[in-house]
């Protein structure tokens, strides 16, 4: 039978920034290209269905309300998402197939961000007025961010999956109150 820490070293799963600063450097860099992909296609593509609950949260609250709230958000997301839920789901992947490697880490990523990331946020979707447009944007926003800083979090640690998150968050709270 092996330990807990052995299923992790198999799964290379890493807490801390696997190649230092250069992995710090990577999620920051990504996080603020994949926030501006966000403020331009909410402010272009997806402007008639930008939910009205985040344009009241960008228009109408001053930045200094909003940085806590955002802050404890992704804290919160990347602790239950990716640092429990996703190392989870990788661990029972590997016991229920028997594998390791790329392909169980990649599909574990993708149900963190396509199937826990709504059950968390189930108010979230509860509010959103739903069409075609309303869906491409789910997916194109936040499963691909989601997508995005699993990846970040399997390849360069969980710390750097943080950072990348809210990196983004350094596009979009300036540019989405303009």
């Amino acid at each position: 039978m092996t330990t807990l820490a052995e299923r992790l070293r198999c799964a290379d799963l890493a807490f801390l920034p696997r190649y230092g600063w250069r992995s710090i450097g990577i999620a920051a860099g990504t996080g603020l290209v994949f926030g501006l992909w966000m403020v331009l296609a909410d402010s272009t593509l997806f402007a008639s269905v930008v939910p009205h609950s985040q344009r009241v949260l960008f228009e109408q609250t001053p930045l200094a309300l909003r940085l806590p709230v955002i802050v404890g958000l992704v804290l919160y997301d990347e602790i239950v998402l990716r640092l429990i839920g996703q190392t989870v789901l990788i661990l029972s992947l590997m016991a229920l197939t028997g594998r390791r490697g790329a392909g169980v880490v990649w599909a574990a990523i993708l149900l963190a961000a396509a199937v826990l990331w709504p059950l968390l946020t189930q108010r979230y979707f509860a509010g959103l007025e739903w069409s075609a447009l309303t869906v491409l944007r789910e997916l194109s926003l936040h499963v691909a961010a989601g997508t995005l800083w699993g990846w970040l979090c399997w390849r360069h640690g969980w710390l750097a999956g943080l950072v990348g998150h809210l990196s983004a968050y350094g596009a979009l709270l300036p540019l989405l109150s303009v």
